[in-house]
């Protein structure tokens, strides 16, 4: 098999576990992939390892956390080879395997041990008043509007295909995929739902109102969100990846992304297992038995 490999040094400094992951792969007689960013690496120097595009892989690895997992997602758009991620982080949903389970991990997905599901994508389009368009990206987990630096509310209009549904003021709203239910969504107090439905989440941020609730549609539905007053410019952020500065009455319209991200699945944990042990309750983890 062909294995290419995305790390972050800052959790993972001096490569030492990637170098540990190339030579485990190497022993089993898989190809390891790095692209060119990694050429003046010490990474790149180990024995055996290629410099090539991630297109040519069959698997693609991504060690560190989520953000690490979501970066490699979004840089590798349209390569159409399946993630898996390898925990070197903190929580991590969407990093099946911790480094101990490496080498198990390995063999399973030479011996096809693995199943693939497809992960929902958001396609945002932010346009100006007149139509204009300003930006464009795509998101795996979430787009958040939210307000400025000072603690003034922010009031945006929601749309639901085409439809006017109700006013919004607080500090913003996440729109998020069933992936990023667990991200920003959760902790607004939005709904756990499985990874792998095709549907779209509205999770107004701190509305100021007695009426608090996500609103859930399917993937075939539009999005829009309409910038109506603020007294400090709120923000756009696609996976946390940038701010866009927003303007009065931009527009952000959300749709279904023709790119879905493929995700391998070794069977470890079900979802549900991996929010029992990875959530937070009360100050203490469900399973570290700790106070």
């Amino acid at each position: 098999m062909r294995f290419g490999i995305v790390v972050n040094e800052d959790k993972d400094p001096g490569y030492a576990f990637a170098r540990h992951a190339v030579e485990v792969m190497l022993s089993r007689g898989c190809e390891v992939v790095l692209d060119p960013s990694y050429a003046d690496t010490e990474l790149a120097g180990c024995p055996g390892v290629t410099i090539g595009e991630y297109a040519s892989c069959d698997i693609l690895f991504s060690m560190g956390g989520d953000g690490t997992f979501l970066r490699t997602a979004h840089n590798n758009q349209g390569a159409k080879v399946p993630m898996i991620g390898v925990n070197l982080g903190s929580i991590g949903f969407m990093t099946e395997i911790d480094k101990e389970d490496l080498e198990d991990a390995v063999d399973r997905l030479i011996e096809g041990k693995f199943t693939i599901e497809q992960r929902t994508q958001l396609d945002v389009t932010l346009t100006s008043s007149d139509g204009t368009v300003k930006d464009h990206g795509i998101c795996l987990n979430d787009a958040v509007i939210a307000r400025g630096a000072n603690m003034h509310v922010v009031t945006l209009d929601l749309l639901i295909d085409h439809d006017h549904v109700e006013r919004l003021s607080g500090d913003g709203v996440i729109l998020s995929t069933a992936t990023g239910c667990t991200a920003y969504c959760l902790a607004a107090g939005g709904p756990i739902v499985k990874p792998e439905l095709d549907i779209c989440m509205v999770t107004p941020i701190c509305p100021h109102t007695l009426h608090n609730r996500t609103y859930i549609v399917s993937g075939d539905s539009s999005l829009e969100i309409i910038i109506e007053r603020f007294s400090e410019p709120p923000i756009l952020s696609m996976d946390g990846r940038q701010n866009i500065e927003l303007e009065y009455h931009d527009r952000i319209l959300i749709r279904k992304s023709e790119e879905s991200v493929a995700v391998a699945k070794l069977g470890y944990k079900n979802f549900y297992q991996t929010v029992r042990q990875k959530i937070r309750a009360r100050g203490s983890f469900y399973e570290d038995g700790k106070k």
